[in-house]
């Protein structure tokens, strides 16, 4: 693969990633609410998810994906209601300061797989890069090195860009300190998870 095809797929991949979405809003909804830490955690999560999908369009399973597409609705319709949840709980919560709320691996790792559901939650996800990855690759002469290069920009980009919104989403938190404040935020970054949950049902 050449360095000019490398930086082409970064590029559109950047482009994509960040375009406002539902990942990009389930980053900043969270960093808004929980703090930078855990935007940056669902940030991590979503690019492990995106790094499964590039692996099945790598792997040329696109077409199996649309003989077993049952499976992916599936997954579509569970991660959604369970973002949804996740909005209910986070609307209802009482309003704990940022100081005082849990940390810890289990948390982290929670957030990892609130990220990597919303990532494999998206049906539009494999379809972007099982498109894209034609026009700029050279998928007949591709090696496994190139595959793990595909990897790890897939990774890098994904990782970065969420994780500049997510340090930006969890800088603004400070204002939401005070209890009042705190309510508020729960609210609407519950109401943002909801709607992000709804957005990838729909699709």
């Amino acid at each position: 693969m050449t360095m000019t095809a490398m930086i082409a797929y970064a590029a559109a991949l950047l482009v994509d990633v960040a375009t406002p979405g539902p990942a990009m809003f389930g980053v900043v909804s969270t960093g808004l609410a929980r703090g930078s830490s855990a935007a940056i955690a669902v940030g991590l999560g979503i690019a492990l998810g995106d790094i499964l999908l590039v692996s099945v369009a790598l792997l040329g399973l696109v077409a199996l994906t649309a003989t077993f597409e049952w499976v992916f609705a599936f997954v579509k319709y569970a991660g959604a209601a369970y973002l949804i949840w996740i909005g209910i709980t986070m609307w209802r919560s009482k309003p704990e300061p940022m100081d005082g709320r849990p940390t810890g691996s289990r948390r982290t790792f929670w957030n990892i797989g609130l990220g990597a559901t919303m990532a494999l939650g998206n049906p539009m996800g494999i379809l972007f890069h099982a498109s894209l990855m034609p026009l700029l690759l050279d998928l007949g002469s591709l090696t496994i090195l190139d595959a793990g290069v595909v990897l790890g920009i897939v990774f890098t980009v994904n990782t970065m860009t969420m994780g500049f919104y997510g340090l930006l989403s969890g800088r603004a938190s400070s204002w939401f300190r005070p209890q009042g404040r705190v309510r508020w935020m729960n609210r609407i970054a519950g109401s943002a998870m909801v709607g992000v949950g709804a957005v990838i049902a729909s699709r």
